[in-house]
């Protein structure tokens, strides 16, 4: 739900005929960022501020027998929403861009071609939690592990001046989603289900490379199969597996510095838990506040654009 803080961010922007020319996001921001572009902006804050648990839950279609615990129908439904069913190539007057993370080698990947809700299913595809999804030929998970906060990449689209907006701690977003899954297992019904997951991940979260893959044998060699990505499904340990094999990456990877963009606003919302639906009006504000705080910095980083 923190995502939600960027609708007060746009909000103050708008109120004072700053109109981004390129937006780009990574899972919940590059929500924020499609509804904006392709003109569901007021719509999505009107969900936002109506989502509650009875809501939210209908929005997750959980399951046991797919590539994460949820089967993503319904999210991918809201997203079409959102975006219009709008391609990339229909958005007018804004360059739009999502990240994702190649699950393989940890680099960021690209996507600002095709249908602007598939590339959202990409962008928010949480280990574990949502199936992963293919793209180009490559597995490919939620953006926040390879880059937080993708300022880099709106300068490679050609801006001149960059807003940074990060409402993320200085970890790996992909470690902190796990972990959250595996407290929400451990919690449920589903926990004992879930126990030998847990184990497998004790056991090799923190081993080198050699015996990384010695351990992962069977699912190394699926993901290798470059040319059977489209044809293949994992199972649940497998993309658990996954995840995790990208947080092995280079852990300082992802981290945003104010360095990063000419203009950094952290909003202060890291005490609002990212599940927490009844705090998007606070994290509105919080949004909105943390703006109208740089709003002089930012007029001036345009001007001088």
């Amino acid at each position: 739900m923190r995502g939600m803080t960027h609708i007060g961010v746009l909000e103050v922007l708008e109120e004072n005929d700053i109109r981004p020319d390129v937006l780009v996001g990574c899972s919940s921001g590059a929500i924020v960022a499609a509804a904006y572009a392709c003109g569901r902006f007021n719509e999505l804050k009107e969900i936002a501020m109506n989502l509650d648990e009875k809501s939210r839950r209908k929005v997750l279609d959980f399951t046991l027998t797919g590539e994460g615990l949820i089967k993503g129908r319904r999210l991918r439904s809201l997203f079409e929403y959102l975006t219009a069913e709008k391609k990339f190539e229909d958005v007018a007057d804004t360059k739009l861009a999502f990240v994702g993370t190649d699950a393989l080698t940890g680099n960021e990947i690209i996507i600002n071609r095709g249908n602007v809700a598939e590339a959202l299913e990409i962008t928010t595809a949480l280990p574990g939690l949502a199936p992963p999804r293919r793209y180009k030929g490559r597995i490919v998970i939620d953006g926040g592990t390879a880059m937080m906060v993708p300022s880099k990449v709106a300068y490679e689209l050609g801006s001149d001046a960059v807003i940074g907006v990060n409402v993320g701690v200085n970890r790996s977003f992909l470690t902190r989603i796990v972990g959250d899954v595996r407290r929400l297992m451990r919690r449920s019904r589903l926990a004992r289900f879930a126990r030998p997951i847990f184990r497998a991940r004790d056991r090799i979260i923190d081993l080198d490379e050699k015996k990384f893959l010695g351990r992962a044998k069977e699912m190394m060699k699926k993901i290798k199969l470059l040319d059977d990505y489209e044809k293949h499904h994992f199972n649940f340990l497998e993309v658990y597996l996954i995840g995790l094999r990208a947080i092995s990456r280079d852990y300082q990877k992802g981290l945003f510095r104010d360095s990063d963009c000419d203009i950094a606003i952290r909003p202060d919302v890291l005490h609002i838990k990212r599940l927490d639906v009844g705090k998007t009006r606070e994290l509105i504000e919080k949004g909105r506040k943390a703006t109208e705080e740089k709003l002089e910095e930012i007029i001036k980083a345009i001007r001088w654009a």
